[in-house]
């Protein structure tokens, strides 16, 4: 299998954990949103990351791969039992991969990728817009809606990851969940950032950032 993408982002880490979960091997190919390549293309219609192949079979989408993967690979679970915990799982998963990604890549983008990777100058007025007036009504949803303690449906999904990830991203900007007025959801990004397979995926995410950064 071939899992298409950049390690930051946070449909691909979505994706990267789910496989880890599943304990199935890929090769990692690094290609940047937007690739304008008639092969990519191809592949990928809308340009959009990641990309799944497997074989001669090929999809675009972090969910739709997740639910192709968890349908093709059943072994460990990423998805909770019973039509209504799946619906909610689902709904999860669609705030995670809409608003939240959103609202938290602006500030992974100006005050990160901007002036790390692509030299230019961070709008720190619009970081703050986002973490200040943007982000904190999703957050207080997300509060409402995560446990005290474990994950949401027992074991680990792909709604678990889709509710964080984009957290991990505004993480590079410097953000950090206030504690002290979101106490649930941010112990929860704790528990699942010491999940043994987002740390896998994260370490290997580490080396790419670390290797743009000094190309850059």
């Amino acid at each position: 299998m071939k899992l298409m993408g950049v390690p930051l982002s946070p449909f691909v880490r979505k994706v990267a954990v789910v496989m880890a979960i599943k304990g199935l091997e890929y090769e990692a190919q690094p290609v940047m949103p937007g690739d304008a390549s008639e092969a990519f293309r191809a592949l990928s219609p809308l340009g959009k990351i990641p990309v799944l192949v497997d074989g001669d079979f090929s999809v675009a989408d972090s969910s739709a791969i997740c639910e192709y993967l968890e349908e093709k690979y059943p072994q460990h679970s990423v998805m909770p039992q019973g039509a209504e915990e799946r619906a909610r799982a689902r709904f999860l998963e669609e705030i995670g991969d809409t608003r939240l990604v959103e609202t938290a890549s602006i500030i992974f983008i100006e005050k990160f990728a901007n002036p790390t990777i692509f030299g230019k100058e961070a709008d720190l007025e619009r970081a703050a817009e986002a973490e200040h007036e943007l982000l904190p009504p999703y957050l207080n949803y997300l509060e409402s809606q995560v446990p005290p303690e474990g994950y949401l449906f027992g074991d680990f999904t792909t709604a678990d990851i889709s509710i964080v990830t984009p957290i991990f991203n505004a993480a590079y900007g410097g953000y950090c969940v206030d504690a002290a007025r979101w106490p649930k959801y941010a112990a929860f990004v704790d528990r699942v950032a010491e999940h043994p397979a987002v740390i896998q995926v994260r370490e290997a995410e580490q080396q790419f950032v670390t290797a743009m950064a000094s190309s850059s």
